[in-house]
């Protein structure tokens, strides 16, 4: 395995098909959320594979944090390139997450965080 621990909890990319596909677990900690992000030479698909998913975005005119939406086991969305989110658990269990990242350059430096 290749966990890389984080304050929110964890992943492990699972597998990669060159610089343009990786694939990933995240587990995400009961009541902790990600940075509010966004990446430039990615998209990544996100499907549940236990728990709820809170998901987030950015209204572009305020800046003000809104709901993309919300998921249980077995759901999933689409986060395009440059469009800015968050994932949070909001639950009391664990989340774990499968996220697929392709495009130009699927590399952990390829991030841009809004700062609170």
């Amino acid at each position: 395995m290749n966990i890389t621990n984080r304050p929110w909890g964890y992943y492990n990319v699972l597998h990669t098909v060159g610089s343009n596909v990786k694939l990933k677990e995240l587990t995400v900690d009961p009541k902790l959320c990600l940075s509010m992000q966004r990446h430039e030479k990615r998209s990544e698909f996100w499907f549940v594979a236990e728990g709820e998913a809170a998901v987030y975005t950015l209204d572009t005119a305020t800046t003000d944090y809104e709901v993309k939406c919300h998921l249980k086991a077995h759901e999933y969305t689409f986060i395009a390139a440059n469009e800015w989110h968050m994932l949070c658990n909001e639950s009391d269990e664990p989340l774990k997450l499968i996220e697929i990242q392709f495009g130009e350059n699927c590399v952990e430096e390829d991030i841009e965080r809004k700062l609170t």
